[in-house]
Order: structure tokens, then sequence, then C-alpha cells
């Protein structure tokens, strides 16, 4: 055999090795695949998170990640998404790596005692005259949100009436400069049913202010219909 005809029949062995190298990777992984399952997103803590924490988007951001893992290595009942655990306290401390899941969070502070409903909306609202008050503005406290309309358009007078009422403060945060737009100067982040959602965005899209009122701890009682308008004031 010349070694011409040697070397055509060495590439030729060494391409039949590789497919067969190919195809016995593509099996392996195949199998793999089939004991742990599919990649599926779970949420573990970026970094040691105390007990109590309660997780609003800021700490969200700061200390928890989604990753991807196989099915069979994913925690029951483990969160797929860093929103999911939005509103919630930590029941134990948790370490950088740990899954986060129901087993890992409390309810949230405002759960309905008369529905035991633990979920809701949450929603973001552009709120007036709450940076001097920001530091009774803590994530878990309970809100009222007030609303005050213009009047026009054959509306009525102008009045502030009580809107939505008890609400939990999820979040926060200041909207200084180019932020801040038509009067408000903050955002308020909330939990709310879809009902409270709407009425909270039509406020925000057709009221000329909406503000929160932070209540005493402890304070959960249901308010009744309350409204001024601007009448009383003799305009």
């Amino acid at each position: 055999m010349t070694r011409r005809r040697r070397g055509v029949l060495m590439l030729g062995l060494a391409t039949v090795c590789a497919g067969l190298a190919a195809s016995m990777v593509d099996r392996y992984a195949d199998d793999v695949s089939a004991q742990v399952g599919p990649l599926q997103p779970v949420v573990v803590a970026r970094r040691d998170v105390s007990r109590g924490t309660l997780v609003t988007p800021a700490v969200a951001r700061a200390v928890l990640q989604q990753r991807r893992v196989p099915l069979r290595f994913a925690p029951p009942r483990s969160l797929r998404s860093t929103r999911e655990a939005l509103g919630y306290r930590t029941l134990a401390t948790l370490a950088a790596g740990d899954y986060v899941g129901e087993a890992q969070l409390g309810t949230p502070r405002a759960v309905s005692r008369r529905s035991g409903r633990q979920s809701g909306r949450l929603v973001e609202v552009a709120v007036t005259g709450a940076r001097t008050i920001a530091s009774a503005l803590r994530p878990g406290a309970l809100v009222d949100v007030l609303v005050t309309t213009d009047g026009g358009s054959g509306s009525g007078s102008p009045r502030t009436y009580l809107a939505v009422q008890r609400l939990e403060l999820v979040d926060f945060r200041d909207s200084p400069g180019a932020e801040a737009r038509d009067g408000a100067d903050a955002t308020a982040t909330v939990r709310s049913t879809l009902r409270q959602a709407a009425t909270l965005i039509a406020a925000q899209n057709f009221a000329r202010e909406v503000r929160v009122v932070p209540r005493p701890a402890g304070d959960v009682r249901r308010l009744g219909p309350t409204s001024v308008t601007a009448s009383a004031f003799g305009r």
C-alpha cells in the first residue's frame, strides 16, 4: 500500500470515528436530558438575606437572581421569576445560592384577614406631596389613596375623595427632576386587586393629583365614603 493510499484511508477512518463520536455525544446528551428534564427558570439568592426581609423591587434587584437548572434539580414550589417574591418576607436567613420558593417566604403584610387573600396585583402610581412624609412610607405600611379631580367639563365641583384604602405599600421612591410629571414627585408601588388597580390607573391618567396617606401601625379599619368638594370652601 502506497503512502498516499494509506493517508487517504487514515483520513477516512478519522472521519468515521468523528461521526461515531458525535453520534455517541448526541445520544448521551439525549439520555441525560431524559433523566434530568428540560431547563427550568428558578430564583436563587444572589447574596445572604436576613430573616424577615421584605422583598421590595429594589431588594429583589439587589439580592435575588434568576437561573436555569434541569427540572429534576429544581426544588418543588420554587419561584420562577423574582417578581413573584415581591411583597413577601423571608421566613429564615437565606445564604447566597439558596433556592427561593414558597417555603422560604411568608405572606404579604397586608393580607386581608376576612377573605384570607394572600396575593394581589402590583401597580405603580405617580403621587404628589409625599417627599416630606417619606419616612412614614416604608414597605409593608398600609396606605389610603386620596384623589383630587378638576371638576371641569360639566363634571361638577372639584373634589377630593378617598378612592382606595388599606393598600400594602410595596415600594416608594422619589421621582426627582425629569422623572417627575404633572406635579407628581414620587412613585408608590402598592399591592391591590384588579379593580383597585384600574381605579388607581384611571386616577393617575385623568385626575389632577393622587396622594397616598400612611395609616398608623395596626390601623386596619375600613372607612366609610369620604369626600370634600370645593363648594365646602365657598368655591
